[in-house]
């Protein structure tokens, strides 16, 4: 089976790249300095070129900031682009994979949320995301889309200094007190991830689907936990979710259910802190 990985170089990709591997399958990754999304023709040509079974999708404009500013680029990339693929997919008969997110929903349900649940974005970043998997699904039967949330890995991040878990092992050697807000969600490690989405992936159990780590947490408590197993001494202290100035409406409670996933007997994620604890193995800080 071959297939192709866009975004392969990010968090995610890096991670899904070396599960495809360990498969035995022949994978292709691609990174934007291979070809930009943006390019319908280039991809084109390229994905007729390498006649892929499977093409998982990975690239996303996701620094949510960015997508505020610039709305036109955000639906390029998280909208447009997915699309094509899809449309691009159909025509070959291969399976289309790609990778959406929490934020598509507006974070006011008191409980988490499943795939029967109506979408509601309340940013750019949602709104683009929420309209590439509605293109998706259209144009090819044969679509994954899977939401995800909070996503933290090995591999360095595309566009921004560090992902969540780094930057507390950062700043725990460098200040008494680290002040986090309370939003609500599942911290996702990409190895895990990676692992079911392929397995997801060699199924034919095609359509929407939520896979993210098992059991809600705050960020708060999320990075009190950091703190604890590292043996860290920094305080860290809750603050409202509206204290750090932001330029985009955030959602405050955006927990995904797997409940496809274990419809289909499919869900093999991990809870977030056995996750977070094979994360910081991995990284080499704890043993």
């Amino acid at each position: 089976m071959r297939i192709a990985v866009f975004g392969s170089d990010g968090q995610l990709g890096t991670d899904f790249v070396a599960t495809v591997k360990q498969g035995g399958q022949d994978c292709v990754p691609l990174t934007i300095e291979d070809v930009d999304l943006t390019n319908a023709p280039r991809v084109e040509d390229l994905l007729r070129k390498l006649r892929p079974d499977v093409v998982v999708n990975c690239a996303a404009l996701h620094d949510v900031g960015q997508c505020e500013e610039k709305p036109a680029l955000a639906t390029a990339v998280n909208r447009d682009a997915v699309g094509m693929l899809s449309r691009l997919c159909g025509e070959m008969d291969a399976k289309l994979l790609t990778i959406s997110t929490d934020y598509v929903f507006d974070g006011t349900k008191i409980e988490g949320y499943t795939e029967d649940d109506s979408p509601n974005p309340i940013n750019q970043y949602g709104v683009s995301k929420l309209a590439g998997e509605r293109l998706a699904l259209a144009n090819n039967p044969k679509t994954f889309v899977v939401r995800t949330q909070s996503l933290y890995g090995v591999s360095q991040l595309r566009g921004k200094k560090t992902n969540f878990v780094d930057l507390v092992l950062k700043l725990s050697k460098e200040r008494d007190e680290l002040k986090v807000d309370q939003c609500r969600m599942a911290p996702t490690g990409t190895a895990c991830l990676a692992e079911n989405l392929y397995q997801l992936l060699c199924s034919d159990r095609y359509g929407l689907y939520h896979m993210s780590c098992q059991g809600a947490t705050t960020w708060y408590e999320f990075a009190r936990k950091i703190v604890d197993l590292i043996g860290a001494k920094i305080r860290v202290t809750p603050v409202p979710n509206d204290f750090f100035p932001k330029n985009f409406r955030r959602p405050e409670n955006t927990y995904l259910i797997n409940q496809g996933l274990a419809h289909a007997g499919l869900d093999f994620m991990p809870s977030w802190e056995e996750s977070l604890r094979h994360y910081l193995t991995a990284r080499g800080v704890l043993a």
